[in-house]
């Protein structure tokens, strides 16, 4: 019986660290996009949320780590993912910028 009781907590604890890494990557992706398409004028703010991603990105990939080494669950792995892939979208930006643009 109280190894039931571990097991449950182990996994309470993996997806609230797995949330809180897909949180990191859905704020990062609003201000990226947000950014790229200029719905909300966020003018004080430049280009901090093309940048934003290169040091927050792995942050919450590391966070989504953690909770997949203590429970392998797929909310965790989802996070690590998203975050990789919003810290190679800086990257690619202005590599893209560059080639086309010229600048």
């Amino acid at each position: 019986m109280a190894n039931s009781n571990v097991e449950v907590k182990k996994q309470g604890k993996s997806s609230v660290l797995g949330g809180t890494s897909i949180a990191f990557a859905v704020v990062l992706a609003a201000l990226v996009l947000n950014f790229l398409t200029g719905l909300i004028p966020l003018d004080k703010l430049e280009g901090l949320p093309i940048v934003m991603p290169l040091v927050l990105a792995p942050i919450g990939a590391i966070i989504g780590f953690i909770g997949y080494r203590i429970n392998k669950g797929k909310l965790s792995l989802w996070g690590i993912i998203f975050n990789i892939i919003l810290f190679l979208v800086p990257i690619f930006y202005n590599i893209f910028g560059t080639l086309i643009l010229g600048v």
